[in-house]
C-alpha cells in the first residue's frame, strides 16, 4: 500500500459550448512523481465524433501564470486523439478520459484543457501519488474526514 496519495478537483461542472474551452484548476504536482487525471463529460446532443472533445490536451508549467502553460507532447490531440491518453468513448453514455503522468519528467504544474464539438459539461480528477511524504491530515490530502463522535 502507497499511503502517499493525494486527491484534487482539477474541473468541478464547467460547461464549454463549440469552440470553448474548459481548462482545469492548476494541479501542484510537487512531492508527487506521478499524476493520475480523470476527465469525463456529458454526452453531447449532437456529433459525428461519439462524443469525444476536438481538444483535449495536458499542459504544464514552471509557475501559475496561465500564459505561461505548453502543450506537452504526447498528451494533445484533437478528436481525443491523444496517444497517451485512455479513452472510453461511446454515444449515449458518459465520456472518460485518463491521463497518466510520470511527473518526474515534467514541470511542477498541471493543467488539462477540453475543448467540445458541440455544448458539454466537463468534470475532472487528479489523484498524485508516489509522494515523497504523506499528507499529515485530510485536508493535505485533499480528502473529507469523517468522525463518529
Amino acid at each position: 500500500m502507497n499511503p502517499q496519495l493525494k486527491a484534487a478537483v482539477a474541473i468541478n461542472a464547467v460547461s464549454a459550448s463549440n469552440a470553448g474551452t474548459a481548462t482545469s484548476s492548476v494541479i501542484d504536482t510537487l512531492g508527487y512523481d506521478w499524476a493520475t487525471i480523470d476527465v469525463w463529460a456529458t454526452t453531447q446532443s449532437a456529433s459525428t465524433q461519439a462524443g469525444s472533445p476536438s481538444i483535449l490536451k495536458l499542459q504544464e508549467s514552471d509557475n501559475t501564470t496561465a500564459t505561461n502553460f505548453v502543450d506537452v507532447v504526447g498528451f494533445r490531440g484533437g478528436s481525443a486523439t491523444a496517444t497517451n491518453v485512455d479513452f472510453v468513448v461511446g454515444i449515449g453514455r458518459i465520456n472518460n478520459y485518463k491521463l497518466n503522468v510520470d511527473c518526474r519528467a515534467r514541470k511542477r504544474y498541471l493543467s488539462v484543457v477540453v475543448s467540445p464539438t458541440t455544448t458539454q459539461t466537463f468534470y475532472g480528477l487528479a489523484n498524485l501519488g508516489k509522494g515523497e511524504n504523506a499528507p499529515i491530515d485530510a485536508t493535505k490530502a485533499g480528502v473529507l474526514s469523517l468522525i463518529d463522535g
